[in-house]
């Protein structure tokens, strides 16, 4: 039988869109939080009772809104953020769409109380669900605006019990305060749940304060272990602070972008971020980091769902491509730094149980050459014994696989010592001495990692340097400094790939077939030879040379996943890293293996230009610093 097609009812309409907007507590939260941010507020004040099913309260101290207009306000679709599509296309504001308020009021006990500042009294206005509303009342209050949401799904009982406990949907509410929180350092916010402080954060105009607030919502040691990064290019803009990859978590948890000052969940931002720690960082751990995005509004779509968690941009892999990089070079720079100081005593050791090194403060980022005098393998005129291109060249009638014994002699301590000796003769400097070693003279300039003073048990080394001792676990520091080598030398080559013997024929999706279609140049430049040989099969005649014992099928259905969802792929540059990483950890020194004094200094002074050394390939650190007054600590001295 054909049902008659009539106009929904307003209220009922309202509950429907109340269906997008509002999902839980936390989504009427997020909603007022953003309305109360648009209209100014440097002071934002909310009240929850119950986790929010029993009451909501937002209070700020924004401009307010017109006696004229507060009817206006509550109803759907009016907003004074759009005016035309032009404006739809370039939203610059937190919320736009002028439905929240109307959507909240029809499924909750709702009342408003705003003050603007060309009126008199402050005026409230009331409904309990059906958009029923009596006239505006004059009432006490200042300048701003206070949202109070009674009783949420009171008349939409089959939503309401899928609610969580109370303690549940606070938890939600307090996640996306503390975002809020962390994307406004110049507004103050104040949480409290059932009449009990829970957050207070004050405003933050300075470095000072900001730094205060940041260790409120993230944590001392999140400071103490992060570095402050700040990169521009074109119409974009890059800041923020980033986790040292040894402070690193188990979960995804203290992740947080934003773009344009809104929180968003990207896939294409996160794996952009995953992707520029993934040589760095531990198997199975994950990278802290609060990063800020801006860029002009007209390249970014905040249209994309009701909830705005979701942003689309113009040209996502620009976007992609310049946060990998910029995140990248950030975690690896050498150790070099201008004010690099060790971990706190207590934080050498961290809740994932494992080493810390020097905790880099914000301004360690401006990085400084290798001390005068002290050159490194790397500089002008150094040389290794072996060029990988050559080896690889020699190794593929063998099969086209190389093994560690074939790379041993690509970087070894020996050659660094001599060359390392020819420094220290030419200097006519030796490591201790008054002229250079001597660190209570304040020497400015010793190296940052200090002059070796001994090797204890085969496996680290002790080095003294101006803040105190410096202990290095010399297999994993030599393990990082071959496998930069190994990778440098690799990027020179990486163009060499060897034909199959016997092609291999591969079954694929028609969606896949036309990514690899788009993106054939790539794949050919990455050392792969393909062809179709249907409309779902592909045919690999050639592969890289590194690579040819590897899981093919895998790595390219791997490939053409990345491919899908950033436009571009590392799983060649990661496969072929894993396989340069353990021929790292066979070709570099060993547990036990005896290190002469200059062989230990050579090191140091390679650890101090190799980018990424406070890590050894594994994601583990490589040194920790202990500054004299930590040591005076363990003795009790001065106390």
């Amino acid at each position: 039988m054909r049902q008659i097609i009539e106009q929904l009812p307003s209220y009922l309409a309202d509950q429907i869109a109340a269906g997008e907007v509002v999902e839980r507590p936390a989504s009427v939260v997020k909603e007022l939080l953003e309305n109360a941010l648009d209209s100014g507020a440097t002071q934002v004040d909310i009240l929850i009772e119950e986790g929010g099913a029993k009451s909501i309260v937002v209070a700020d101290n924004g401009y307010g809104i017109p006696k004229g207009e507060l009817l206006l306000a509550v109803s759907r679709h009016a907003t004074s953020k759009i005016k035309s599509g032009s404006d739809l296309a370039a939203v610059e504001t937190l919320g736009f769409r002028g439905e929240a308020l109307a959507s909240i009021s029809s499924v909750s006990r709702f009342e408003v109380v705003s003050r603007h500042e060309s009126d008199s009294a402050a005026w409230k206005l009331s409904a309990e669900g059906e958009g029923k509303w009596g006239q505006a009342q004059p009432t006490a209050g200042k300048i701003g605006t206070r949202v109070s949401v009674n009783d949420l799904f009171f008349n939409t009982p089959a939503r309401k019990k899928f609610l969580r406990t109370a303690k549940t949907e606070f938890s939600q509410i307090d996640q996306l305060v503390k975002r809020v929180m962390l994307s406004r350092p110049e507004v103050g916010f104040k949480l409290v749940h059932n009449q009990k402080m829970v957050r207070q954060v004050f405003t933050a105009n300075d470095s000072a304060s900001l730094q205060k607030r940041l260790s409120q919502l993230m944590g001392t040691s999140f400071v103490q272990q992060s570095l402050a990064i700040e990169f521009e290019t074109q119409d974009i803009k890059l800041s923020g602070w980033v986790g040292l990859p040894t402070f690193n978590r188990s979960q995804t948890d203290m992740q947080y972008i934003f773009v344009n000052g809104r929180i968003v969940r990207d896939r294409l931002l996160s794996y952009a971020v995953k992707q520029a720690y993934a040589d760095v960082l531990y198997h199975g751990r994950h990278p802290a980091y609060l990063i800020f995005i801006e860029m002009p509004h007209d390249l970014v779509d905040v249209n994309v769902h009701p909830a705005k968690y979701e942003v689309r941009f113009a040209n996502g892999r620009w976007v992609y491509d310049f946060l990998r990089r910029s995140v990248r070079e950030a975690v690896a720079k050498p150790v070099v730094s201008e004010t690099g100081t060790g971990a706190s005593l207590e934080s050498v050791i961290n809740p994932g149980g494992f080493l810390n090194q020097s905790a880099t403060s914000q301004e360690s980022m401006r990085f400084q050459a290798p001390v005068e005098g002290w050159q490194n393998s790397n500089s002008a005129g150094g040389s290794y014994n072996a060029n990988l291109g050559e080896i690889i060249q020699q190794r593929r009638e063998d099969g086209g696989m190389l093994d560690s014994s074939s790379m041993n002699n690509a970087l070894n301590v020996s050659e660094l010592s001599g060359k390392y000796a020819a420094e220290q003769e030419r200097t006519n400097a030796t490591p201790g001495n008054t002229e250079l070693g001597n660190t209570e003279s304040g020497n400015a300039n010793m190296p940052m990692l200090g002059f070796a003073k001994a090797q204890l048990h085969g496996v680290f080394i002790l080095s003294e340097n101006q803040q105190g001792l410096v202990l290095v676990d010399m297999h994993a520091a030599h393990e990082r400094v071959v496998y930069e080598r190994f990778k440098a030398q690799w990027q020179n080559d990486r163009l060499i790939s060897q034909p199959l013997l016997v092609p291999m024929a591969m079954a694929f999706e028609q969606s896949q077939i036309a990514i690899w279609e788009e993106y054939q140049a790539l794949f050919a430049k990455l050392g792969f030879e393909l062809e179709a040989l249907g409309p779902e099969q592909l045919k690999v005649t050639a592969v890289p040379v590194l690579l040819a014992k590897s899981d093919i099928p895998g790595l390219v259905n791997d490939m053409i996943s990345d491919l899908a969802v950033a436009g571009q792929t590392q799983q060649v540059e990661e496969r072929i890293n894993h396989i340069l990483s353990t021929m790292a950890c066979h070709g570099s020194v060993r547990a036990n293996r005896q290190l002469t004094i200059a062989e230990m200094n050579a090191l140091l002074r390679e650890m101090e230009v190799t980018e990424r050394s406070d890590q050894c390939n594994h994601g583990r650190p490589t040194w920790v610093q202990l500054s004299m007054n930590q040591l005076d600590s363990l003795f009790m001295r001065g106390q």
